[in-house]
């Protein structure tokens, strides 16, 4: 198509030029002190428009010839400019596949590259990129003093950008030089935790922006930190907030927060400690029945056994709402703290009886509690059912022994004894 118009116009300006030219009969002249040059008006059209192309042509002859040094130039730098970037896939490709050395060598001669492009603004993120890959490299091979060292080089690339320097072409903007400086800095966090420096971790990302320390990756090597550190309550923090990201799937999630909610309670020494540690877990931890279950057995060990009752009293308000595993939690929870029990909870456990018969533990805690408040009657079915369940040893054991006070207060003695002995048989 573009053929066919070419020749159009051809044709339309030979035409033209026929038209215009084919009857002109006018003259050119030219004087020159006492000389006189006559032509005739086409050949001075012809020649003016030859001389015109041809001085053209000429400018722009010259300007390609003028302009070859510096395409050369241009031409071997980039062909430096593809081998510096060569040398810096090599590495990272080398890093993935764990041969370490490799990446480090790769690294190396990325700089030695950079070298031969000269110093210029442009290469100072090259250049830290290439230290940055040459410390990840040596730290995979325990070279703890290289790895610093290249460090320090990724902070001076950093520093010689300053931030009141203008940037040039190819310089490290302010974004990309922060995140460059973030990066480095959770390197840093996450080599101090494999040296099993926590404290040095937690340092370095107390130097994180705001932004920066609500990332995932700042959150995780926090909670890795507080963890190693001994610091449960912090370490919840991390990983409650992971888990609102969706950083760990939700049966994960929940399983890691109701150990670390554990772990705090564990810190507890005296009864008050231990109720300070319960309010500073969140409501959705108070709430769990093994994080519950794990606070009475440590307000059991400590002897704030009225606490233990008082905290698991809401929980038994909506037992009938829970799953088995639930309830049994809670059952076994009231069952190690049921001594004394007062009567006030008569009207919460009673429903229990006949509403989830078939839950052994359950029983067992009913039988348990009717015993204490000596209501022999209703205690003797669900002890003896308790006695004979599949429930664990503690709490047969139990059963066997209150069945033979029981005995004992019936005036019959043989029976209390054979409840004692298979009591003390029970392994």
């Amino acid at each position: 198509m573009k053929l066919v118009i070419w020749l159009v116009l051809l044709f339309a300006v030979a035409v033209v030029g026929a038209m215009t030219l084919g009857a002109n009969d006018g003259l050119a002249s030219f004087y020159w002190r006492g000389w006189r040059l006559d032509l005739s008006l086409n050949l001075f059209i012809l020649l003016l428009v030859t001389g015109v192309v041809a001085a053209i042509g000429g400018l722009r002859l010259t300007r390609w010839l003028l302009s070859m040094p510096g395409r050369a130039r241009a031409w071997r730098e980039g062909r430096r400019a593809l081998a510096l970037q060569n040398a810096q896939r090599e590495a990272l490709i080398e890093f993935i596949a764990a041969r370490y050395s490799r990446a480090v060598k790769a690294a190396h001669r990325a700089q030695d590259l950079l070298q031969d492009l000269g110093p210029q603004e442009g290469h100072r993120e090259a250049r830290a990129v290439n230290h940055l890959m040459a410390a990840l490299a040596l730290h995979r091979l325990q070279d703890r003093s290289g790895r610093d060292a290249q460090v320090r080089a990724v902070e001076a690339c950093l520093a010689a950008q300053g931030p009141g320097r203008p940037i040039g072409k190819g310089a490290l903007s302010p974004t990309r030089s922060q995140s460059l400086q973030d990066g480095l800095t959770l390197l840093r966090a996450e080599w101090a935790l494999d040296d099993r420096e926590a404290a040095a971790s937690l340092q370095h990302l107390e130097q994180l922006a705001p932004g920066a320390s609500r990332r995932i990756q700042a959150q995780r090597l926090r909670l890795q930190a507080h963890r190693l550190v001994s610091q449960p309550l912090e370490a919840l923090r991390a990983a409650r907030l992971l888990a609102k990201h969706q950083a760990f799937k939700p049966e994960a999630a929940a399983s890691l927060m109701r150990t670390l909610a554990m772990a705090v309670l564990d810190t507890a020494r005296d009864p008050e400690g231990l109720q300070k540690r319960w309010q500073e877990l969140e409501r959705e931890d108070r709430q769990d029945t093994a994080v519950l279950r794990h606070a009475v057995d440590v307000a059991a060990r400590l002897g704030a056994v009225e606490w233990a009752r008082r905290a698991l009293r809401p929980a038994f308000e909506a037992a009938g709402t829970l799953a088995a595993d639930q309830r049994e939690d809670l059952a076994r929870a009231l069952w190690s703290v049921a001594q004394g029990i007062e009567p006030e909870w008569l009207p919460l456990i009673e429903p229990l009886e006949w509403r989830h018969a078939r839950e052994p533990m359950v029983m067992a805690l009913v039988g348990t509690v009717y015993a204490e408040r000596q209501l022999w009657g209703k205690a003797q079915p669900l002890l003896e059912q308790a006695a004979r369940s599949a429930v664990d040893v503690s709490v047969r054991r139990d059963a066997w022994c209150r069945l033979a006070h029981l005995a004992l207060q019936r005036g019959d003695e043989s029976l209390a004894h054979r409840c004692f002995r298979v009591a003390a048989e029970l392994r």
